[in-house]
């Protein structure tokens, strides 16, 4: 990433309140998980959050 591409991010960010454009907000993934059949709520709202996979196993990071 050179410099305009990191001031862009930032100037971003400053927008949206600090967070990235894509991130979802704590209301938004509330009303996602609640269109969500309940038996698989539990696997959905930690995909959302990034820490689990789909099929409900957590998501493993391979760093040291």
């Amino acid at each position: 990433m050179n410099d305009d591409d990191s001031e862009a991010a930032e100037h971003t960010a400053d927008i949206t309140g600090g967070r990235a454009p894509d991130e979802l907000t704590e209301r938004e993934i509330q009303e996602l998980v609640a269109r969500c059949p309940e038996q698989q709520r539990w696997a959905f709202e930690g995909w959302l959050r990034g820490v689990r996979q789909l099929d409900g196993d957590p998501i493993v990071s391979l760093a040291p």
